[in-house]
């Protein structure tokens, strides 16, 4: 965990454990070995997602970050990062499991269902700018001179 770390050295240290030229998933396999449980993202088709881009939801045996299936590459990076980037810092804010299988089955979730009777830690301010700085410069690295680098963000 990356808790009093900024997120540039956060970046830095998770950037150094990555072979070059990183992916996405080399990225979740990598912020996995750095909190110690296996992380994966899972695209979500069907429900409404209200006002939400993305969520993070921390089991006792993985962590799974859920997206819209049809986002477009490019936000659907961007929203992945963002979501673990409160994975390293440290965040325990997630949905419960009920509002994960409801979500997942296809059922109606928006955020005022999440921060309802589920138990949603609510994300303090400074935790969302960690995660949009660590979703950032981690966009940096992925997206940074190698060849190819514009093909693998707009396809």
């Amino acid at each position: 965990m990356s808790v009093g770390r900024s997120a540039s050295d956060t970046v830095g240290a998770l950037v150094a454990t990555l072979p070059p030229s990183p992916r996405l998933p080399d990225v979740v396999a990598g912020v996995g070995r750095f909190v110690g449980k296996t992380t994966r993202v899972v695209d979500v088709d069907g429900p409404s997602w209200g006002p939400l881009t993305a969520l993070v939801s921390q089991f006792e045996h993985e962590n799974l970050v859920l997206v819209p299936a049809g986002a477009p590459e490019l936000y659907r990076m961007h929203c992945v990062l963002h979501e673990l980037g409160h994975l390293v810092h440290g965040d325990v804010g997630a949905p419960s499991a009920t509002s994960i299988a409801e979500f997942a089955s296809g059922g109606h979730v928006c955020r005022r269902a999440l921060d309802g009777d589920t138990g949603l830690v609510s994300i303090s301010d400074d935790d969302e700018h960690f995660a949009e700085r660590f979703a950032y410069e981690l966009a940096t690295v992925l997206l940074a001179g190698s060849a190819g680098a514009d093909e693998r963000a707009y396809g």
